[in-house]
């Protein structure tokens, strides 16, 4: 599960900024298109990590493996180009990730996200803010040249 743009309230079991100093590496998305819907009402979706919460206006993404996750509208036009047509492309942004290397939950302003060791890529989009995403999708939406 891609588990993007998230505003983080509180993390548990150690990641912070100073986690991704050592073993992480730079990379980015792939340029391949997403299909996304937009949340005309308030509801639920359930992801690989559990259900999460969205508001109207969410856009709701499809991933690779049909798994869905909600995006804030904000969060999505800063890091998709809105194709018009029910996609949008990834800009190309750089980030860090590591794999995550003790089991612990990232607790974002709408839920828990659960990650295990050797399964889960921890994502840092920016200075406290993180995103889990499922090794096996890792490797097909993100650039791992840099990879440790």
């Amino acid at each position: 599960m891609i588990r993007e743009f998230i505003n983080i309230v509180e993390t548990m079991e150690g990641i912070t900024d100073d986690w991704f100093k050592t073993g992480s590496f730079e990379t980015f998305k792939h340029p391949t298109p997403i299909h996304y819907k937009t949340a005309i009402a308030p509801g639920t979706v359930d992801t690989l990590e559990g259900p999460v919460d969205y508001l109207a206006g969410h856009k709701i993404i499809t991933g690779p493996k049909g798994e869905q996750y909600p995006v804030d509208p904000n969060k999505f036009a800063e890091y998709y180009d809105d194709n018009k047509d029910g996609t949008a492309t990834p800009k190309k942004i750089h980030k860090h990730a590591k794999l995550a290397d003790h089991n612990g939950v990232v607790k974002a302003s709408w839920g828990d996200l659960n990650y295990q060791a050797g399964e889960d890529y921890i994502v840092r989009h920016g200075a406290g803010d993180y995103g889990v995403v499922k090794k096996d999708i890792f490797a097909k939406t993100y650039d791992t040249s840099n990879a440790v």
